[in-house]
C-alpha cells in the first residue's frame, strides 16, 4: 500500500513539475528563466511544490513531509528540493551570491510607485501625488532583501515610516469627498498593489522563500496617521465598515467553544473577525432551523455566505450583495430576484428565525414569494424583533438578464411601513396598514437639565423640548414603548459619565462629535443629517421644527407619576386616556392625548385649549363639519414626499380640507377661531397661523386635487356596451378579466394627454380582443355553456372545448407549459397579447400621473400639515368634551397660587363614584385608614383632576386650583436585584428626585412611603420628607399605616401650620349579620359581648381626623385566610403590642384623653351611676344634647310598637335601648325597623323601650353614635356594649385636623371638645346659643369624662403591669 501510494504521489509531483501553474502574479511565474535571474522565484516555487505534495499526501496516511519526501523521492531529490527552497538557510546572507544581489536590485528597480498610485480607483489627483511623495523614495529600500532579510515585521516597520514633508501634509487634510474612509479605502488599495507588485518580483518573500502576507490596512493607518488626517475620537469612525470583504473561516468556533447543535449561543462563541453587532443579533437565535444555519455561516466576514470559495474574487449578484452589505452593515438585505425576495448567509438567519421562513436546500439562504402584503408582513416582523431592512427591487423588464436592481428603501423600527408597495400591485389595490413606528430620539445635556428632541423620519419633523428634567425624559421614552435605534447624543459637556449612570437611557447610542461652541440649533441639525444618512433619505426639504414651549406650564411627568396616574400603562391602573375620550375615538385623538399629558403645553397654549373646550361646551347650537376622512399626519407627509401617494390618501385628504376651510370661512365658527389658530401653530411649530392665507392655500390644494383625479360623476367602467355572448356564464367571466386587468379606471382624470392615450390604446386593443373572442366562439355548438375560462394566475383566456376552427390550437400557460383541455386561436392570442400591454401602459400612465400630483402636492406640504393638524385638534376637543360632558366632569377654574378646593371623584368609577371635598394648601395633609378603604384612590383621583385642569381639559373635579408647576407621584416601588437596589433604595431614589426638584409649584402624592425598612426608620423617612416638602411650600398629601406619624415633633417653618389629618370614613351596613361575616370591601364587627354586631363597610370618602385601626384581619379575611389563621393573627398581634410596650389604644388616650382602651366589664360602685340616670326623660336629655336638637324629636317607642314611617327605612337613625337592670345599648341604622326585629330577638323580655333620633346621614349617625356611648359610659351608665367607643377609628380628631370641609364637616368629621357645636343637625342650637360661649351643664360633662378617662387609664396601666384587680 505504501508503494501504491508513493506512485501516485509521485505522479503528482511530476505533473505538477511538468505543468507549472498558469502567468497571473504569483511567486512562480517565472519558472524555466535563468536561474541567475530568478534564484528567489525558483526557490519558491520548489517550496510550493514540496508544500502541495505534503498536501496531497498528508490525509491518505497521515505521514509527515519528511517521511513523504523520504519514502518518494529519495534523499538527493530531497535535500537538492530543500536547498533550493532555503536560498538563505545555507549560509545566512552570505550564500546571496553577485547575480542574487542583481536580481534584488532589478527587482527594486521594477517597482514604479508612480505607477501604482495611478492605478488607486478613485483617488483625486493630489491624493495620487501624495501617495508618490510619501512612498516614493522608501518603498525600493524597504523592500530589498537586504533592509529586511525575509523578516515581515522588520517590512512593515520600515513601511510605516513612510511619511510626508511636513510642507504637504495640509493637502493630503483636505482629500476626499467622503472623508477618512476614502483616505483609508485609497491607501490600503495603494499598498496592496505595491506589495503584490513585490511579490511577484521576489521581493517580499519570507527565509523559506514563502510570499509574505501583506499588511495593508496596517500600513495605511499608520501613514495616514502620521500625515494627520486621523481623528482624535476614535469612536466616531467605530460605526464605518470597510468597504471590501476578506475570505475568513467559520464564524462560530465550535471546536473551542464546545457547543453542540442544539445549545444556545452566545456573542463569546463567535470568531473575533465576526462584526460585533451581528455577534449579539446571532446569540438571540433560539429555533432550531436557524441554529443549524449558524454553524454553517463562514467564508468572509460580511454575510458568511462564502465559506465554500477560495479566492478572494466574487462577480455577479453575491458581488453586488457584499457591496450593499459593505454600505449598511446593520441591515437584513432583501434582494427581489425573479418572483422572490431573497436573502442570505446572516440575512437568511434572521428571516429564518423571526420571520419563520424554512431554510433553502438546508443553506443560509431563504425567501418568500414578491408581493406587497408578503413583504410588508416579512418587514414587520423584522421591525419588531429590533432589526432594520434594506428592500432592493429589480428595474428591469420582466424576464430580462441581468436585472439592474436599486435600494427603495430602507426600513426600520422608527420607519416601518415599506412606502413603494405599489410597485407590487395593481394601482387600484388597496393601501396596507400604515404605521408611523417609534421615534427616533436626540438628547444633549445641559446645565438646566436636558434637550430633549423626537425625530420623526414619516413626518419630516423633529419636534423638541428644552430643560427637560432627567426623570421627565425616562418617561417620554417609555411613551412609545421604547424608541427606534440608535439614541443621537451630544458627546461634550461630561455627557459620557452621566449618561452611564442614568440606567434608563438607551443602550445603542450614537455620540456627534460636536465643538463645545455648537448651539442646540446646529445638534439638531446634525441629528437630521444623521437620520437622513442612517435612513438613505434626502436631505431635503428640511424636518420641519416644533418647539414644545413649556412656559407657564407643567414640567413633563416622571415615569412612576404617569403609571399611578394612568397616562402611560400599568398594571392594575385604568387608562386616563381611554376614560377621557369615547371606545371609537381615533388613534391620533389618543396619541394627542397622551402625548399632551405627558409633556403638558405652555401656560398659553393650554388656555387656548381651555376657551376650546370651553365654546363646544357653552355652545350647543354648534356643529362642527363630519371630519371622518382626516388621514394620518405622518402618512400624508411620507406617501407625497415619496411621490407613492394613491388615489384614496388624496381623495381623502380634499376631503380633510374641505372640512377644514369650513371651520375657517363660515361666520358660525367664529368663536374657536382664535384658540383653534393658537393650537394649530404650537403643534405645527409655525410663529403664527394667518386665517385667510390658509383658506387661500387649501382651496388651491383641493382643485389641484381635482384636476389631476377623475370626477365619480363621469362614469369609468370596464364593461360598456352590448354583451358579447348570450351565454351568461361566459359574459360573466369576460367581465372579471377585463375587471382584474382595467383597475386603472377611476383614478387619473381622462385631460391628461399621457393618460387619455393610454385609454385610447386600451380601447383599440380591447376592440381587437372582441373580435377574436367573436370569431373563436363562433365555432361553438349553439348549446355551449361557461366555454370561456379566465385564469387569474396566467392572466389569460381560452376556451375549454375544442373549437371548429382549422387554426384552433392549445392555450400554453405563462411559463409556455401546454395546458390541458384548453384551447385557443393565434388571432386571440396575438389580441390578448397586445391587451395586456395596452392595459400594463395604462397601468403606468396612470401611475405617473398619481407622482406628477404628489410632485405638485409637495409644494403644499405647509398648508397641507396645518389642514391635517387642525383637524386632528378639532376632533380630539369634540369627542374629549362631549364624552366627558357625558360623564359629569368639569372644567375647573384654575389660578396663580391659592389653595387646592374641588369636590373630586375617582375618574375611572363612573356614576359608581364617591365624590369628596378636598381642601388642600401649603400645610399639606396626611391620610390615614384603614386596608383598602380607599387611600390610594383618593390619591390618584387628586394626581388626575390636577394635572387634567392644568392640561385645560375637563375633569372629574369641580372647584378652584391652583397652577402647577410639578406633579409627582410617589407610589409603591419594588426593588431592582440586578442594579443591586433594594426596595427601599428604590423608594430613596424616587424620594431624592422629588426633593430635587419640589418647589412651591409642586403637588407631591406619596403613597405608603417606608414599606421597605422598619417601622421606626420608616416614620422618621416620613417625617423628614414632610418637613422638606413643607419648607420648600410644596402642597403634598401623604398616605400612610404609620400612624405615629402625626404625632411627629415635625420641625415647621415659622407660621406654618401642621399638616391636615384625613382619614377614610366606615359606615356600618343595614343588615345585622350572623357572626359578622364580611363582604366586598367590608367586614364584620361583633358587640363588645361577642354576640353578633354590625357589618362594616369602608365608606370611600374622604374625612377629617386620624384613624389609628387598619383592620388588617378584614383584609386577610377577604383574601382567604382561614378563621384559625386569622385567630393566630390577633393572638400574636396582641402580644406583640404588650411585649414592645406600645399599646397603641392606651398611648393615645393619654395624649387625646379619649376613652380608646379596653373599657372594664365591671366598673367599680363609685363610678356607677344612679339609677335614675336610666330612666327615659334622663336617656332622652342625653341623647337630644349628643345629637344637637329639642327633646321634642325624640320618638319614644314601646317595646313591641312599629317606628313611624320616615324611620323605618333608608333615614339614619340614631337610637337607645332600655333593658332590664338599669342597662343601655346605644346603636345607629338606616334600616330600623329590621334592626329592633333583630334586637327584639336577642332582648326579648328585657326590652322596655326605645329613644330614636333622625340624623342627618349614616356618617353622622356612627359619629354620635361613638360620643353618646363615651358620655353615658363617663356619667357612670352600664352599657350593654361600648365597642364603638373603644375603637380608634371613632374616636374625635385632633386640634390639628383641618384640610377638609363642606359635606364631611356636615358628617359630624373632626368633632372637637362639646359635640352640641359640630353637626349640621344643631343649626338652631348654634343660632341661639353662641359658639363662644359654652353652656354650664356642657362644661360639667366634659369635666366628668375627663375623670372617667383617667380613671381607666390608670386601670389599664394596673392591667398591663399584670395586678390583680377586685
Amino acid at each position: 500500500m505504501l508503494v501504491q501510494s508513493s506512485i501516485r504521489s509521485r505522479a503528482r509531483y511530476r505533473r505538477l513539475v511538468v505543468r507549472p501553474p498558469p502567468q497571473r502574479a504569483c511567486p512562480w511565474q517565472d519558472v524555466g528563466r535563468p536561474a541567475a535571474r530568478f534564484q528567489a522565484p525558483l526557490s519558491t516555487w520548489a517550496a510550493a511544490c514540496t508544500r502541495s505534495f505534503a498536501r496531497q499526501c498528508r490525509p491518505s496516511r497521515g505521514l509527515s513531509p519528511a517521511v513523504l519526501g523520504g519514502a518518494c523521492l529519495g534523499a538527493s531529490a530531497c535535500a537538492r528540493l530543500r536547498a533550493a527552497a532555503r536560498p538563505a538557510a545555507l549560509g545566512g546572507r552570505q550564500c546571496h551570491s553577485g547575480a542574487g544581489e542583481a536580481a534584488a536590485s532589478a527587482g527594486s528597480s521594477s517597482i514604479s510607485v508612480a505607477e501604482v498610485a495611478d492605478r488607486v480607483e478613485g483617488a483625486p489627483e493630489h491624493f495620487r501625488q501624495a501617495l508618490v511623495n510619501g512612498f516614493g523614495e522608501v518603498v525600493p529600500s524597504c523592500f530589498s532583501w537586504e533592509a529586511h532579510g525575509g523578516d515581515r515585521s522588520k517590512l512593515v516597520r520600515s513601511l510605516k515610516h513612510c511619511q510626508l514633508p511636513p510642507a504637504e501634509r495640509a493637502r493630503l487634510q483636505g482629500i476626499g469627498t467622503r472623508g477618512l474612509q476614502d483616505a483609508q479605502d485609497w491607501t490600503r488599495s495603494f499598498v496592496r498593489d505595491l506589495w503584490r507588485q513585490a511579490v511577484t518580483s521576489g521581493l517580499a518573500v519570507n527565509e523559506d522563500g514563502t510570499p509574505m502576507r501583506a499588511a495593508a490596512a496596517e500600513v495605511a493607518r499608520a501613514f495616514l496617521a502620521d500625515a494627520g488626517v486621523q481623528p482624535s475620537d476614535q469612536s466616531a469612525d467605530a460605526g464605518r465598515t470597510q468597504s471590501t470583504w476578506k475570505v475568513v473561516g467559520n464564524w462560530l468556533e465550535v471546536e473551542e467553544s464546545g457547543c453542540q447543535v442544539g445549545d444556545s449561543l452566545s456573542a463569546s462563541d463567535f470568531a473575533d473577525f465576526v462584526p460585533a453587532y451581528w455577534k449579539g443579533q446571532l446569540a438571540r437565535v433560539d429555533r432550531a432551523d436557524a441554529l443549524r444555519l449558524v454553524r454553517q455561516l463562514g467564508g468572509d466576514d460580511r454575510i458568511g455566505w462564502l465559506r465554500s470559495k477560495a479566492g478572494d474574487s466574487v462577480t455577479g449578484l453575491l458581488e453586488k450583495v457584499l457591496t450593499w452589505k459593505s454600505e449598511l452593515p446593520h441591515a437584513v438585505l432583501l434582494v427581489q430576484v425573479g418572483d422572490f425576495f431573497e436573502a442570505w448567509g446572516t440575512d437568511a438567519v434572521m428571516l429564518v428565525q423571526w420571520c419563520g421562513l424554512n431554510p433553502m436546500a438546508r443553506k443560509p439562504r431563504a425567501g418568500f414569494p414578491v408581493s406587497a402584503v408578503s413583504l410588508q408582513q416579512h418587514l414587520d416582523r423584522l421591525t419588531q424583533a429590533e432589526l432594520s431592512a434594506a428592500v432592493f427591487v429589480q428595474t428591469g423588464q420582466p424576464g430580462q438578464a441581468n436585472q439592474p436592481r436599486v435600494l427603495r428603501q430602507v426600513v426600520t423600527p422608527g420607519a416601518p411601513t415599506y412606502l413603494h408597495s405599489h410597485e407590487l400591485s395593481r394601482a387600484r389595490d388597496e393601501a396596507l396598514d400604515f404605521a408611523e413606528g417609534r421615534p427616533y430620539v436626540a438628547m444633549r445635556l445641559r446645565a438646566d437639565g436636558l434637550l430633549y428632541a423626537e425625530l420623526r423620519p414619516f413626518r419630516r419633523e423633529v419636534r423638541f423640548r428644552e430643560n427637560v428634567t432627567p426623570e421627565g425624559t425616562e418617561a417620554l421614552l417609555a411613551e412609545n414603548e421604547g424608541v427606534a435605534w440608535p439614541v443621537f447624543v451630544d458627546g461634550v459637556r461630561g455627557a459620557h459619565r452621566q449618561v452611564h449612570q442614568w440606567r434608563w437611557f438607551p443602550k445603542h447610542r450614537r455620540w456627534l462629535g460636536l465643538p463645545a461652541q455648537a448651539t442646540d440649533s446646529h445638534f439638531i441639525d446634525a441629528c437630521c443629517r444623521a437620520l437622513c444618512e442612517e435612513l438613505r433619505l434626502p436631505q431635503e426639504p428640511a424636518f420641519q421644527r416644533v418647539c414644545l414651549d413649556g412656559s407657564g406650564g407643567l414640567q413633563p411627568l416622571s415615569l412612576p407619576a404617569a403609571q399611578n396616574l394612568g397616562v402611560l400603562p400599568r398594571s392594575g391602573v385604568a387608562s386616563l386616556v381611554d376614560h377621557m375620550v369615547p371606545v371609537d375615538a381615533p388613534t391620533a385623538t389618543r396619541r394627542l392625548l397622551r402625548r399632551w399629558l405627558l409633556a403638558p403645553r405652555s401656560g398659553a397654549v393650554v388656555g387656548a385649549m381651555r376657551g376650546l373646550l370651553r365654546v363646544l361646551l357653552s355652545q350647543g347650537a354648534l356643529v362642527l363639519p363630519p371630519l371622518q376622512r382626516v388621514p394620518p399626519l405622518a402618512k400624508v407627509v411620507a406617501y407625497i414626499m415619496a411621490q407613492t401617494a394613491s388615489e384614496r390618501l388624496c381623495r381623502d385628504l380634499s376631503s380633510c380640507c374641505n372640512d377644514v376651510r369650513t371651520v375657517l370661512s363660515e361666520p358660525r365658527f367664529a368663536a374657536i377661531l382664535d384658540p383653534l389658530l393658537v393650537l394649530v401653530a404650537a403643534e405645527t411649530g409655525e410663529a403664527e397661523v394667518k386665517q385667510d392665507m390658509l383658506v387661500e392655500s387649501l382651496t388651491e390644494t383641493m382643485a389641484l386635487i381635482d384636476l389631476w383625479l377623475h370626477d365619480h360623476a363621469i362614469p369609468d367602467e370596464a364593461v360598456t356596451g352590448e354583451p358579447l355572448f348570450e351565454d351568461e356564464g361566459m359574459q360573466r367571466t369576460l367581465e372579471r378579466f377585463l375587471e382584474a386587468n382595467e383597475q386603472f379606471r377611476g383614478i387619473a382624470s381622462q385631460g391628461r394627454d399621457e393618460v387619455a392615450s393610454a385609454y385610447l390604446g386600451v380601447e383599440a386593443a380591447k376592440g381587437e380582443l372582441f373580435a377574436a373572442l367573436s370569431e373563436a366562439g363562433s365555432s361553438l355548438p349553439p348549446d355551449a355553456k361557461d366555454a370561456v375560462v379566465y385564469n387569474p394566475f396566467d392572466n389569460d383566456l381560452c376556451f375549454k372545448m375544442q373549437l371548429g376552427d382549422s387554426h384552433t390550437a392549445k392555450a400554453v400557460d405563462r411559463r409556455g407549459k401546454v395546458k390541458r383541455d384548453r384551447f385557443t386561436t393565434p388571432r386571440l392570442n396575438r389580441a390578448l397579447s397586445a391587451y395586456l400591454s395596452a392595459t400594463r401602459a395604462a397601468d403606468q400612465a396612470v401611475r405617473a400621473s398619481l407622482r406628477e400630483l404628489c410632485l405638485k402636492l409637495g409644494a403644499f406640504i405647509a398648508p397641507l400639515r396645518a389642514a391635517v393638524t387642525t383637524a386632528e385638534l378639532l376632533v380630539a376637543a369634540h369627542k374629549h368634551a362631549a364624552h366627558a360632558l357625558a360623564l359629569n366632569w368639569c372644567l375647573p377654574t384654575v389660578s396663580s397660587g391659592g389653595s387646592f378646593s374641588a369636590t373630586i371623584r375617582p375618574y375611572w368609577l363612573g356614576a359608581d363614584a364617591v365624590a369628596s371635598k378636598v381642601l388642600l394648601d401649603s400645610r399639606g395633609a396626611i391620610v390615614t385608614g384603614p386596608n383598602m378603604s380607599g387611600k390610594s384612590t383618593i390619591m390618584r383621583a387628586i394626581g388626575a383632576v390636577a394635572l387634567l385642569s392644568n392640561c385645560g381639559f375637563l375633569c372629574p373635579g369641580e372647584g378652584r386650583m391652583p397652577r402647577y408647576r410639578q406633579v409627582f407621584f410617589l407610589g409603591v416601588a419594588g426593588d431592582r436585584p440586578l442594579e443591586g437596589v433594594s426596595a427601599f433604595g428604590q423608594e430613596a431614589q424616587l424620594s431624592s428626585a422629588l426633593l430635587r426638584r419640589a418647589c412651591s409649584g409642586t403637588l407631591a402624592l406619596v403613597d405608603e412611603f417606608g414599606r421597605g425598612t422598619e417601622p421606626l426608620a420608616a416614620q422618621a423617612s416620613v417625617g423628614a420628607l414632610l418637613e422638606e416638602l413643607a419648607a420648600r411650600g410644596s402642597h403634598f398629601v401623604v398616605a400612610t399605616h404609620l400612624h405615629g406619624v402625626a404625632d411627629l415633633p415635625l420641625s415647621l417653618p415659622p407660621g406654618r401650620n401642621a399638616p391636615a389629618l384625613w382619614r377614610m370614613g366606615i359606615a356600618a351596613s343595614s343588615v345585622s349579620t350572623p357572626g359578622g361575616e364580611p363582604g366586598e370591601g367590608c367586614g364584620g364587627v361583633s358587640d363588645g359581648d361577642g354576640q353578633p354586631g354590625r357589618a362594616l363597610r369602608w365608606s370611600y370618602l374622604l374625612e377629617e381626623g386620624i384613624c389609628r385601626e387598619s383592620f388588617a384581619w378584614l383584609t386577610l379575611r377577604q383574601f382567604g385566610w382561614s378563621e384559625v389563621a386569622i385567630d393566630r393573627f390577633q393572638r400574636l398581634l396582641r402580644a406583640g403590642r404588650a411585649s414592645s410596650g406600645q399599646e397603641g389604644d392606651v398611648e393615645v388616650a393619654r395624649r387625646s384623653l379619649d376613652v380608646r382602651g379596653d373599657v372594664p366589664d365591671h366598673l367599680p360602685a363609685e363610678a356607677r351611676a344612679p339609677d335614675a340616670l336610666c330612666d327615659e326623660d334622663c336617656l332622652r336629655l342625653a341623647l337630644c344634647g349628643v345629637v344637637g336638637c329639642w327633646e321634642e324629636d325624640a320618638v319614644c317607642l314601646r317595646s313591641q310598637e312599629t317606628p313611624p314611617a320616615p324611620l323605618c327605612k333608608g333615614a339614619a337613625v340614631l337610637y337607645v335601648l332600655r333593658l332590664h337592670g338599669g342597662q343601655v345599648y346605644v346603636g345607629q341604622s338606616d334600616h330600623l325597623q329590621g334592626r329592633l326585629a333583630a334586637h327584639r330577638r336577642r332582648f326579648g323580655a328585657q326590652l322596655q323601650g326605645v329613644l330614636a333620633v333622625r340624623v342627618g346621614s349614616t356618617g353622622d349617625a356612627r359619629q354620635l353614635e361613638a360620643t353618646l356611648q363615651r358620655r353615658l359610659l363617663g356619667l357612670g351608665v352600664s352599657l350593654v356594649s361600648w365597642s364603638d367607643a373603644a375603637n380608634v377609628h371613632f374616636g374625635p380628631a385632633p386640634a390639628s385636623g383641618g384640610g377638609v370641609s363642606g359635606r364631611a364637616l356636615s358628617m359630624g368629621a373632626g368633632l372637637q371638645g362639646p359635640t352640641w357645636a359640630t353637626t349640621a343637625g344643631a343649626a338652631a342650637l348654634r343660632e341661639a346659643v353662641p359658639e363662644d360661649e359654652a353652656p354650664a351643664w356642657a362644661a360639667a360633662e366634659v369635666a366628668k369624662l375627663r375623670e372617667a378617662a383617667l380613671y381607666l387609664m390608670q386601670l389599664a396601666d394596673r392591667l398591663q403591669r399584670g395586678e390583680h384587680l377586685p
